[in-house]
C-alpha cells in the first residue's frame, strides 16, 4: 500500500489531502451555528439599542455645552445680533443633521428628547419675550438662574442615562465575548487537531518532492553561475521528469548561444580594436559610453563621461576636440586639435547616430582619425615648393644684382682711394661702401637659402664648435652689453661644422637685435634617450603671439634692418641634418629656441 501511495502524482497526493481538511473543517460548521445565533441575538441589541443611544446622549451632552456657550456670547454682547434667530438656527440645524445620518432619537430616550425642548422652550418663549421688550437684564437674569438651573439637571440627567447605557452595552459586550471565547476554544482544539494531522501528511508529501527538487535547485544555480552545458541529474518524481529534461535542454542551448555570443562579441571588438580609427559609441538609454582601443590609447584606459566637463573646462577657448565629442550635430570629416601633455595632434572627426534594431536613435557614434603627420607633410611639401619658387628667385635675383653691384662696388673703391678726405665725407663713401656691403650679406644669405650646399658631416661636439665662435662674438663692439653662458654636455655628434656655425650665429644675431644688444644669452645641451637637445634661452621682451606661427616663412621679419632669412636658412641647415629646430617657449621674461639632433646610430 505504501509503495503504491509513494507512486501517485503530487498532484494526487494534494487532491486527496485537500479532500480530507475539507470533510474535517466541514464537520465544524454544526458546532457554530447555535454560537451565530445567538451572537446574531446581541448584535441586533448593541446596533439597534445601544449604540444609537450612545450616538444622540452624546449629542445632546455637545449641544448642551455649546448652547451654554452660546449663552455666556449673548450674555456678553447684551443678546444683540438676532440672538434667538441664531439661536433657533443653531438648534434646527444640529437637530436635521443628525437625523438625517442616525434618524429619530430612540423611545428609549423619550424623556430626555421633551426636558431638551423645554429647555429650548426656556429661549425661545421667555427670553425672547424679555428681549422683545428690551429688557435685558431680565433676560440675563433668566439665564443665570432658571435656564442654568436647568440645563445642568438635564446634563446630569444625560450623564446618568448614558452610564446606564454604557453598563448594558458592556453587558452585552462580555456576553458576546463569552460566545465568541466558547467558540473560539472549541475552534482551536479542533484547528489544532486538524493541523498537526495536515502538518504530519504535507511533511511527507514535502518531503518526496522537496529533495530532488533542492537538489535541482542548487543544480540550476550552478548552471546560472555561468556553467552553462551542464546537466541536471533526472528525479523519479513523475512531475520533475519533463522539467529536468527541458532544463537540460536549455543548458545546452544557453552554452551553445552563449559562445556564439562571446565569439562574435570578441571578432567585432577585436575589428574594432584593430582599425586606426578611435570611436567612441555613447548610449543615451543606459547612459553608457564606450571606446575601442585606439580612443582608449588616446583619452586613457580609465576615461570616463563625468571626466567630459572637466576637460572640456581645461581645454576651453584653445581646443575643440572636446566641443565636437559632445556636439548633438551630426557632421563629416571635421578637423579638430587634441592636446596631449605637450603633444598637439590634428583629428579628423566624424559623428553619426547610433540606432537599434528597430531604427530608433539611442545614441551617437563620434570617431576620429589621426592625421597630424599627414598634415605636416602637407605643410612640409607647401612649404618646400615655398622655399623650392622663393630659392629659384633669390638665386636669380642674387646673380643679377651681384654683376652690377660688382661694379658699383669696385668704382667707390676706386673713388675712395683717389679722392680727398673731404670729398670722401662728403659724398659718404665709407657709408655706401657700407651698405653695399650689407646688401652683398642679404645676396649671400638670398643664395645659401636657395643652395645651402650638401653638408660634409664628421663627428664633433657641438661644444667644441660654440668654444669657437664665441670668442668672435665676445670681442665685437655690439656684444660687449651681452654675457653668454654655455653649458653643453659633451656628446660627438655627426655635423657639418659650417652649417652648425651659421645656425648658431643666425640665432646669436637674432637674440642680440631682439634684446637691443644687452642681456644675458645662454646656451644649454644635454643627451636624452634618442636625441641631443639644444636649448638657445634669451632674456629678450618675447615674440608676439601672431608672429610665432609666421616664424619660419622667408622675408617674414619684425625688424627694421631685418631680412628675414635667418630662421628660414637655420631651419634647412637643421633638416639637412635630420633634425629641428622649433620655437619651445616664449614670454615677456624670454624665449627659448630647441634644436634637436639625432644620435648616432651606434650611440642611441
Amino acid at each position: 500500500m505504501n509503495e503504491r501511495i509513494r507512486k501517485w502524482s503530487l498532484r494526487s497526493k494534494i487532491f486527496i489531502v485537500l479532500l480530507l481538511l475539507t470533510a474535517l473543517l466541514s464537520s465544524l460548521s454544526f458546532f457554530f451555528i447555535n454560537s451565530l445565533g445567538e451572537m446574531n441575538e446581541v448584535s441586533e441589541v448593541i446596533t439597534e439599542d445601544n449604540v444609537p443611544e450612545l450616538i444622540w446622549l452624546s449629542h445632546w451632552d455637545s449641544q448642551l455645552m455649546m448652547k451654554e456657550e452660546l449663552m455666556e456670547v449673548g450674555i456678553e454682547t447684551a443678546f444683540c445680533c438676532a440672538f434667538v434667530q441664531r439661536y433657533e438656527m443653531f438648534r434646527e440645524d444640529a437637530r436635521t443633521s443628525m437625523e438625517e445620518v442616525y434618524g429619530a432619537p430612540p423611545a428609549s430616550l423619550e424623556t430626555l428628547e421633551r426636558e431638551m425642548e423645554m429647555l429650548d422652550f426656556l429661549i425661545l418663549n421667555q427670553v425672547n419675550g424679555l428681549i422683545n421688550l428690551n429688557n435685558i437684564e431680565s433676560a440675563e437674569a433668566f439665564i443665570l438662574t432658571e435656564y442654568e438651573t436647568d440645563l445642568n439637571a438635564l446634563r446630569a440627567g444625560i450623564e446618568a442615562e448614558r452610564q446606564g447605557v454604557t453598563a448594558a452595552l458592556d453587558d452585552h459586550q462580555d456576553r458576546f465575548e463569552g460566545i465568541i471565547a466558547e467558540a473560539l476554544q472549541l475552534l482551536v482544539l479542533a484547528t489544532a487537531g486538524i493541523i498537526l494531522i495536515a502538518l504530519i501528511i504535507s511533511y511527507k508529501i514535502s518531503a518526496s518532492f522537496s529533495r530532488p527538487v533542492e537538489k535541482m535547485g542548487d543544480q540550476l544555480q550552478f548552471i546560472a553561475a555561468g556553467n552553462y552545458g551542464a546537466a541536471v541529474e533526472e528525479s523519479d518524481q513523475l512531475e520533475l521528469a519533463p522539467l529536468t529534461r527541458s532544463i537540460n535542454l536549455m543548458s545546452f542551448e544557453l552554452k551553445r548561444s552563449f559562445d556564439l555570443l562571446v565569439l562574435d562579441k570578441m571578432y567585432r571588438e577585436q575589428i574594432l580594436d584593430s582599425l586606426p580609427i578611435g570611436i567612441v559609441t555613447s548610449d543615451e538609454e543606459r547612459g553608457e559610453i564606450s571606446l575601442n582601443k585606439t580612443a582608449r590609447d588616446i583619452m586613457g584606459e580609465d576615461f570616463r563621461k563625468t571626466q567630459i566637463p572637466h576637460r572640456q573646462e581645461e581645454a576651453a577657448g584653445t581646443r575643440r576636440f572636446w566641443e565636437v565629442l559632445t556636439s548633438e550635430e551630426i557632421f563629416q570629416n571635421e578637423k579638430v586639435k587634441y592636446e596631449d601633455g605637450n603633444e598637439e595632434y590634428t583629428y579628423l572627426c566624424s559623428q553619426s547616430l547610433l540606432v537599434n534594431e528597430s531604427q530608433e536613435t539611442i545614441g551617437k557614434v563620434f570617431y576620429f582619425i589621426d592625421i597630424t603627420e599627414t598634415e605636416n607633410l602637407e605643410q612640409q611639401v607647401r612649404k618646400t615648393e615655398k622655399l623650392a619658387v622663393i630659392g629659384e628667385l633669390a638665386a636669380g635675383a642674387a646673380h643679377e644684382i651681384r654683376n652690377p653691384l660688382a661694379v658699383i662696388d669696385g668704382f667707390l673703391g676706386l673713388m675712395k682711394q683717389s679722392l680727398k678726405k673731404e670729398d670722401r665725407e662728403k659724398f659718404h663713401l665709407s657709408l655706401l661702401l657700407k651698405e653695399i656691403e650689407r646688401i652683398n650679406g642679404i645676396i649671400e644669405d638670398m643664395l645659401l637659402l636657395a643652395k645651402p650646399g650638401a653638408p660634409r658631416f664628421k663627428m664633433v661636439s657641438l661644444d667644441k664648435i660654440v668654444e669657437e665662435i664665441l670668442p668672435l662674438f665676445e670681442e665685437t663692439l655690439e656684444m660687449q652689453d651681452i654675457s653668454f653662458h654655455v653649458a653643453l654636455e659633451p656628446q660627438p655628434l655627426w655635423v657639418d661644422e659650417r652649417q652648425i656655425k651659421q645656425i648658431f650665429h643666425n640665432l646669436i644675431r637674432n637674440s642680440s637685435e631682439a634684446m637691443n644688444k644687452k642681456g644675458s644669452i645662454s646656451i644649454f645641451g644635454e643627451r636624452k634617450k634618442y636625441i641631443y637637445c639644444v636649448e638657445f634661452i634669451d632674456d629678450g621682451p618675447g615674440i608676439k603671439p601672431e608672429e610665432k606661427t609666421r616664424l619660419f616663412d622667408p622675408f617674414r621679419t619684425t625688424k627694421k634692418t631685418g631680412t628675414g632669412l635667418g630662421l628660414p636658412i637655420a631651419e634647412q641647415m637643421m633638416e639637412n641634418h635630420s633634425g629641428t629646430i622649433y620655437l619651445h617657449k616664449s614670454s615677456e621674461k624670454g624665449t627659448i629656441f630647441r634644436m634637436e639632433f639625432p644620435l648616432p646610430v651606434e650611440e642611441e
